[in-house]
């Protein structure tokens, strides 16, 4: 059984979108202003996922070899360059290739944090809004901490999220302007974020639930930059204010 789309995904944001060999880094996103952005990059196992396959281990469970942390994130050339040239390219070197890039990742995100202004924001909160609005009063609004651990979220997820709460006054701002121009904007994005929320609630939960409402915000794009940096902010503040991520 090869790794799952939501795992993919999840690779996908970890990798920034981009081939993890630092030689290489080439953007894995498809598409355009017209078109629907699209991942193309290939989760290649590190340790391989059938008998036969490259850097195989017998001992591995099938949920450990399709696991996030046994991924790498490649573009097609790199990950038949890995599989092809085993002597070159052990299990112990790609994890570390995977640890080295994803760093390099979190730490490019974090100095975008720094880059977004209301241009940024004003994309972002149209790939959330959805024009409609949802209300239930089954819900409770509680603190960022209390769903992160109802949730089990992990220490991952957890810094995404600090790093886009720390933006909250920026995000906070842009909707008061915004609201003086419609004021049911606000509303209307808090509503599509929870309909996609509920949506993708009943499939899935943690970090994957995080990661798939992270690629809602984003609409497919991946790449770190501050358009990114402005849709976790985004994301993050409607985390803060919103009720979901409740049990």
């Amino acid at each position: 059984m090869p790794a799952s789309t939501k795992t993919k995904i999840q690779l996908a944001f970890k990798s920034g979108g981009l081939c993890a060999f630092q030689d290489c880094r080439v953007v894995l996103v498809a598409g355009d202003k017209t078109k629907a952005k699209e991942t193309i990059g290939e989760a290649a196992h590190i340790y391989g996922e059938k008998d036969g396959s490259a850097r195989y281990v017998a001992e591995m469970s099938e949920t450990e070899r399709n696991h996030c942390d046994n991924l790498i994130y490649l573009c097609p050339t790199c990950h038949t360059k890995i599989d092809k040239l085993v002597d070159d390219y052990p299990a112990d070197y790609l994890l570390k290739i995977k640890q080295d890039h994803e760093k390099w990742v979190s730490d490019s995100l974090d100095d975008s944090m720094s880059e977004f202004a209301f241009a940024e924001l004003e994309v972002a909160v149209k790939a959330i809004s959805s024009g409609q609005r949802f209300t239930n009063d089954d819900f409770r609004v509680i603190t960022p901490t209390e769903k992160i651990e109802k949730n089990e979220l992990s220490n991952q997820v957890k810094s995404l999220i600090s790093m886009g709460i720390s933006r909250s006054s920026e995000v906070r701002d842009y909707l008061l302007e915004y609201s003086r121009i419609d004021s049911k904007f606000p509303e209307r994005l808090k509503g599509g974020f929870k309909d996609e929320y509920l949506k993708l609630k009943k499939e899935m939960k943690g970090d994957d639930l995080f990661y798939a409402m992270l690629d809602f915000a984003q609409k497919g794009s991946v790449k770190i930059n501050a358009q990114y940096a402005a849709s976790l902010a985004i994301l993050c503040y409607l985390f803060e204010i919103c009720e979901i991520f409740e049990k």
